[in-house]
């Protein structure tokens, strides 16, 4: 019988934005705020403990309840990543702000199924939940009565998994307590990024300063997008938020603002979320036979092993860090080893394969990529400078609105062609086919850091298509 040591699953009720921008509490007057974050701590016979969050629900002493958070397909966590050596790590699952009248008791519930990865093992141990009822594993703390309201108002709830036994074909023992808070929390470095998906609503602002609300799991949380958040679209072409959208939020949840600070937003399709998702970094890279491993840090199946193994077809789909249709071999240039990427498909838990329908860079701001491309009229051509302006008229990956004249910079690694991608040019050629047709149109891509795209190729076009 193997035990479960020294690891932890905390969740932390803390009190967030009332009335914040694009939409007040629906709970009215007298209502409280509660956020659920997600923590655990050290387990030194894993490397990855696998288990999804279906609903997160808190007790009224009353009677009946307040769901936080619900999901049909739930929320897929690795227990094990949220603990470093510097201590607990932190990740946001939802919020709630209409809490109304005293609380005794929080209830999680969890899929029946856990799997677990000792310790330098690259193949998962499938077990479920003793005591599981209807495919689900629910497990329920009482405290003392208490309110939510305004102000950081915490809760944290412990998966004491010092008391959790593992038999070889279930996870017994598995017990909740209450536990002290966290003086970490407040760190928001220790807290860690996560995809949200639900539906836009109450949009506010003009990119790329704008605030809007998820909607997912019963509630909603307020997003803040900035001149650094990468906006694209899973069918291409600009992506231009609105309400009632189908997306994808990628972040990290800030609990001294009570807000989630867009790193990226995709836009999906109005097929919606049916595939299987995945994000980490890739290995054993085979461009000749279109395959990968990746090593998950998110995903939205349970994964049977580490690295999960990744296949593409001829009808796999594939982009850029800008998110750019390329081609099979154009993407597979531009990954190497630790590249970070988003893989969309259909997992098979049996073979450990993910069949890719999707893959995308995901290497964001910060890292030197090229994040950015914009098709558009040229001006204020600048030679000595090596500068000029290109209208935003389409673009990928850059968060601004339609038309916005972007600042281009090139430098000595910056590639010149002539008309789509022709023929190279020099720097000083490029710039004369500039300054020599005014409003020439051109497609640039490169590095975008929200003010200035640093160019790492400039071609001339004849049309935006």
């Amino acid at each position: 019988m193997k035990h479960f040591r020294n690891l932890i699953l905390g969740l932390t009720a803390l009190a967030v934005l009332i009335g914040c921008g694009g939409g007040g509490g629906s709970g009215g007057s007298g209502s409280g705020s509660g956020a659920i974050f997600i923590t655990d701590d050290l387990s030194t016979g894993y490397d990855h403990v696998w288990v999804t969050i279906k609903q997160v629900s808190l007790g009224k002493e009353a009677g009946g309840s307040s769901v936080v958070f619900s999901s049909v397909t739930g929320m897929t966590v690795d227990l094990r990543s949220l603990r470093d050596a510097q201590g607990r790590r932190f990740k946001f699952i939802s919020r709630d702000d209409g809490l109304s009248g005293n609380y005794i008791s929080v209830t999680v519930t969890m899929d029946e199924n856990v799997v677990l990865f000792p310790t330098g093992a690259t193949t998962g141990l499938p077990r479920t939940f003793e005591g599981s009822s209807g495919t689900q594993k629910s497990l329920t703390v009482s405290f003392a009565p208490r309110t939510f309201g305004p102000g950081n108002d915490d809760l944290i709830v412990d998966f004491d998994l010092s008391t959790w036994n593992e038999n070889g074909t279930q996870v017994t023992g598995a017990n909740i307590k209450t536990v002290s808070f966290d003086n970490g929390f407040g760190n928001l470095d220790r807290h860690d990024d996560e995809d949200y998906r639900g539906t836009l609503g109450s949009l506010q602002g003009t990119a790329p300063n704008q605030t809007f609300n998820l909607a997912r799991g019963g509630a909603f949380f307020t997003v803040q997008t900035n001149a650094t958040t990468q906006i694209d679209a899973s069918e291409g072409g600009n992506a231009i938020l609105a309400n009632g959208q189908l997306v994808e939020v990628r972040g990290s949840f800030d609990p001294a603002t009570n807000i989630l600070v867009a790193e990226r937003v995709k836009i999906e399709d109005s097929i919606g979320f049916d595939d299987d998702e995945a994000y980490g970094a890739v290995s054993n890279i085979n461009g000749g036979a279109g395959t990968l491993d990746l090593t998950i840090t998110s995903a939205y199946f349970l994964p049977a092993g580490d690295p999960v193994h990744v296949t593409t077809n001829g009808q796999t789909l594939y982009r850029s860090g800008s998110g750019v249709f390329v081609s099979q071999s154009e993407f597979f240039a531009l990954i190497q080893n630790g590249t970070i990427i988003e893989v969309e498909g259909t997992y098979s838990f049996a073979t450990n394969t993910l069949s890719a329908t999707k893959l995308k860079i995901e290497d964001g701001p910060g890292d030197g990529e090229d994040n950015g491309e914009v098709k558009g009229a040229t001006s204020q051509v600048n030679a000595a400078g090596h500068t000029f302006k290109i209208a935003a008229t389409v673009y990928y990956g850059i968060n601004v609105a339609p038309g916005t004249q972007i600042t281009v910079v090139t430098d000595g690694s910056t590639e010149f062609f002539s008309f789509s991608g022709g023929d190279p040019l020099t720097e000083a050629q490029y710039f004369a086919a500039l300054s020599g047709s005014p409003g020439q149109l051109a497609e640039v891509e490169g590095f975008w850091d929200g003010s200035v795209l640093t160019a790492n190729k400039c071609k001339l076009e004849d049309s935006l298509d």
